[in-house]
C-alpha cells in the first residue's frame, strides 16, 4: 500500500526550488529526463538566473531597479495592418468556432504568397497537385504562439538523446537552453573578430566533423543509434551582436547551407529580427531563398521584435512539408491549436498585396531611422560625441544630451564617454536594439578595495552603485571568457537612455575616483597648475555674479607668483587631488586651523578644474580634508560662501553643511553676503 502523503508536500520534495517565492525571472527548468544540463549550458543557465534573480534586491518593488538587458523593442505603434486584421476578425460571428490545428488555410495562403514574393524556393518538391511553380504549398508553413515555442517543439522533432545542436556565440542564451532542455546537446561555436563576428563555413565544417568522429567513437552502435549534430542555429540578424547575412553576404550563406546540407545537419533560420535591418538594401536573407537549401532549412519569422507586438506572441515556420506535419502533430497533442488570432495578425504583416508594401516601407523607414538614432545616442554616451562621423547625426544627438541635460558640466562630462568602456571593435550593430559593450579595463580595478575581476562582480558593482542590470557576457555565450562583456539594450525612449548612461558613468566616476587619483599635499612645483585652476575656477563659477572687470583682471602669472611667494606658510596646508597617470592637477583644496567662534578649523577653499566638475573630485578633496582636521583633534569646521553662487551652495549642502553664519566680503570694489556653512567632524 502507498504511504499516505499530502499531494502538495509530494509535490515540494520533488521540486524543492518552489519553496521559495522568487522575484524577477522564474527559474531556468530543467531538462526533460531529468539529467544536469551540460557545464557550457549550466553556465549560462546560471549568469542568466543571476542577472534575472540572484542579483537583485529585495527591495525591488520600493526602489525599482532599472534592465537595460531586457528584450523589449522600442514603444512604437503595432503595425497597422495587423491591428486591422485582428480588429477585422473580432467584428465576424465566426469567434465561436474552434480554429484549426494547422490554422487557417486562407491564412496559411496569404503566408505562402508573401514568402514566394521574399523568394523562398523549393527545387526538389513533392509530386502533389497542389505544388505550385516554387515548389511549394500551404502545407510547408504552420502559426505559432512565439518562434520560443516553435523552436522547442522543433528540438523535441529533429532530436534524439545525445544529438547535438550547434548555437554560435554570441547569440541569445535561452535559445541555448531551450534546446538542451528539450532534451538535446549543445555545443558553442565562437563567432570571432578575425571573422567580422560572422559564421566561419570551415570552422562550421571542421566542428561538426570533430563532433561527429567524437561521437562515434564514444557511443557503441549495437545500442542502435549514434547521436550526431543534427542541427545548426542561424540567427540572422544575430541576437546580440545586430550582425546581418543579406544579399551582399549571398556566397557566405550559401556556403554555410552547403556545409550543413552535406552533412546532413539541418538549419534553423531565425529571421525574427530581419524586418529591423537597418541598412534597408541588405535586409537578412532566409537560407531557404538560396536554390536547394530549402529541405534542409527551418525558417522562423515573428512579430515580436519588429513590429510592435511583442505582448501577442506570434510566429510561424516555413519547412519541408515533413517537418510542419509533426510540428502540427505537436501542436495538437500539446496545446490542441494556436489562436486564430495570431494568425490575423501574421497574415496583416506578412502578405504580398501592394498596400502592405507600401506602408511596410513607411512603417520600416520611420522605424529603422530611430534605431539607428538611437545607438547613435547610446554609442556618444559609450565612446563620446566624437565618435560619431555623420556630422548630421552628431548634431542631432547633441541637441537630445544638451536639451535633457540642462547642467553644463555634467553634459560636457557625458559627452567625453564612459571611462574604462568601448564597443568592440567589428561590432557596431546592423540590425535590432542590442549593443555589446566591453568592460574588459575594468578587470582589476578596485571598489572599496575589493577588485573587480569576474562578470559576476562587475554586475554587482553596477547593481549597488545604480541598480542598474544588463546581460553578461556569460550569458550570451561570448566567446573570451577572459573579457569583462554586457550586453545592453538601445530600445529605450532617448531621455531614458541617457538618464541610464548617466547613472552608468557616475558609477564608474567611482571606480576613476579609487583609481586614477591621488589626493596629496602640494608641491611648489604644482603652484602653476593650482593658479590655473583658480582663475578658470573663478570665472567659471562666478560668471554674472563678480564684476566682470575684477575677472577679467585675474592673471595666470600673477596668481602664479602669490602661490609661489606663500608656499612655505601653507605647505602643509593644502591637498591636490592628481591624475596617476598623466600627473595633471585636478582641484585642490586648503584649509586653517585657526580658531574663528565656535569653530577650530576652516576650509579656506576648494577648486576643482571646471572640465572635471560632477566627476567626484570635489567629495574627494573635501571628505580628505576632513579626515585630517579629524586627525588633529578638531571638532568643527567652518566655510565661506557667496550667496548667489547657488551650485557651490548646493554642494555643500549635500555634503550635510549649515549655514549658521552670515558676513559681509570685500572682492575688488564691491561687497558681497556671504554663508558660514559649518560642520561638525
Amino acid at each position: 500500500m502507498l504511504k499516505k502523503s499530502i499531494a502538495i508536500d509530494r509535490l515540494l520534495r520533488e521540486n524543492p526550488e518552489l519553496k521559495e517565492r522568487r522575484f524577477g525571472l522564474p527559474a531556468i527548468g530543467k531538462r526533460v529526463d531529468r539529467e544536469e544540463f551540460n557545464p557550457t549550458v549550466q553556465d549560462i543557465a546560471d549568469a542568466i538566473n543571476f542577472y534575472g534573480f540572484e542579483v537583485r534586491d529585495k527591495d525591488i518593488v520600493n526602489r525599482p531597479d532599472i534592465d537595460l538587458g531586457g528584450g523589449n523593442p522600442m514603444k512604437y505603434e503595432p503595425f497597422p495592418l495587423s491591428i486591422k486584421e485582428m480588429i477585422a476578425s473580432l467584428s465576424t460571428t465566426d469567434m465561436y468556432k474552434y480554429p484549426y490545428t494547422e490554422g487557417d488555410d486562407n491564412i496559411r495562403k496569404v503566408l505562402l504568397e508573401y514568402i514566394e514574393q521574399e523568394g523562398f524556393i523549393n527545387t526538389e518538391p513533392y509530386n502533389y497537385d497542389d505544388i505550385d511553380e516554387k515548389g511549394l504549398s500551404i502545407h510547408n508553413l504552420t502559426f505559432l504562439p512565439s518562434t520560443s515555442i516553435t523552436f522547442n517543439i522543433i528540438v523535441n522533432i529533429i532530436a534524439k538523446p545525445g544529438d547535438v545542436i550547434l548555437i554560435p556565440g554570441p547569440s541569445y542564451g535561452l535559445f541555448t537552453i531551450r534546446a538542451e532542455r528539450a532534451g538535446a546537446e549543445v555545443e558553442i561555436i565562437p563567432l570571432e573578430s578575425e571573422d567580422d563576428y560572422l559564421v566561419n563555413p570551415q570552422k562550421l565544417a571542421a566542428m561538426i566533423d570533430e563532433i561527429n568522429y567524437s561521437l562515434q567513437r564514444v557511443y557503441n552502435r549495437r545500442k542502435g543509434y549514434v547521436p550526431r549534430v543534427v542541427a545548426f542555429l542561424n540567427a540572422n540578424p544575430n541576437n546580440p551582436t545586430g550582425k546581418v547575412m543579406g544579399e551582399k553576404q549571398k556566397d557566405l550563406l550559401k556556403a554555410i547551407g552547403e556545409v550543413c546540407l552535406e552533412r546532413g545537419v539541418f538549419v534553423i533560420d531565425d529571421m525574427v529580427y530581419r524586418d529591423i535591418t537597418f541598412d534597408e538594401n541588405n535586409i537578412a536573407k532566409p537560407l531557404a531563398t538560396i536554390p536547394g537549401m530549402f529541405r534542409n532549412t527551418i525558417t522562423l519569422f515573428g512579430l515580436s521584435k519588429s513590429y510592435g507586438m511583442a505582448s501577442l506572441r506570434a510566429g510561424f515556420l516555413i519547412a519541408d512539408e515533413i517537418i510542419v506535419r509533426e510540428v502540427i502533430n505537436r501542436i495538437f497533442q500539446e496545446m490542441d491549436s494556436s489562436p486564430d488570432i495570431v494568425g490575423r495578425a501574421l497574415k496583416g504583416a506578412f502578405n504580398a498585396t501592394s498596400e502592405r508594401n507600401r506602408i511596410y516601407d513607411e512603417y520600416f523607414t520611420k522605424l529603422r531611422n530611430e534605431y539607428v538614432y538611437r545607438y547613435n545616442v547610446l554609442k556618444a554616451l559609450v565612446e563620446g560625441i566624437d565618435s560619431l562621423s555623420d556630422q548630421k547625426m552628431k548634431k542631432r544627438v547633441l541637441k537630445a544630451i544638451e536639451t535633457h541635460v540642462p547642467d553644463a558640466d555634467i553634459r560636457n562630462r557625458l559627452l567625453k564617454g564612459l571611462p574604462y568602456v568601448k564597443i568592440p571593435q567589428n561590432l557596431e550593430p546592423e540590425a535590432g536594439f542590442f549593443a555589446i559593450l566591453d568592460f574588459t579595463e575594468l578587470k582589476g580595478k578596485k571598489f572599496r578595495g575589493k577588485a573587480i575581476q569576474t562578470e559576476r562582480e562587475l554586475l554587482e558593482f553596477f547593481y549597488y552603485t545604480s541598480r542598474l542590470r544588463f546581460l553578461i557576457g556569460q550569458s550570451i555565450s561570448w566567446p573570451n571568457r577572459d573579457e569583462l562583456i554586457g550586453r545592453v539594450t538601445f530600445a529605450f525612449e532617448v531621455d531614458k537612455l541617457i538618464d541610464c548612461f548617466k547613472l552608468m558613468n557616475d558609477s564608474l566616476q567611482k571606480i576613476v575616483m579609487e583609481n586614477d587619483y591621488d589626493v596629496r599635499f602640494n608641491t611648489v612645483e604644482d603652484q602653476e597648475q593650482m593658479a590655473r585652476i583658480k582663475v578658470d575656477g573663478w570665472r567659471s563659477a562666478y560668471q554674472g555674479i563678480i564684476d566682470e572687470d575684477y575677472l577679467d583682471s585675474l592673471d595666470y602669472d600673477i596668481q602664479t607668483k602669490r602661490y609661489i611667494d606663500s608656499f612655505d606658510e601653507y605647505a602643509n596646508r593644502v591637498f591636490v587631488v592628481e591624475n596617476k597617470i598623466t600627473k595633471e592637477i585636478l582641484g585642490y583644496s586648503c584649509f586653517d586651523v585657526t580658531s574663528q567662534n565656535d569653530c577650530d578649523c576652516e576650509l579656506v577653499s576648494l577648486y576643482i578644474k571646471p572640465d572635471y566638475k560632477h566627476y567626484g573630485l570635489g567629495r574627494l578633496l573635501f571628505a580628505k580634508t576632513v579626515e585630517h582636521l579629524q586627525s588633529l583633534g578638531k571638532k568643527k569646521m567652518i566655510l565661506w560662501c557667496i550667496k548667489e553662487n547657488v551650485n557651490a551652495l548646493n554642494f555643500y549642502d549635500k555634503l550635510g553643511g549649515k549655514k549658521e553664519k552670515t558676513k559681509r566680503a570685500k572682492i575688488g570694489s564691491r561687497e558681497y553676503d556671504e554663508y558660514g556653512i559649518t560642520y561638525e567632524l
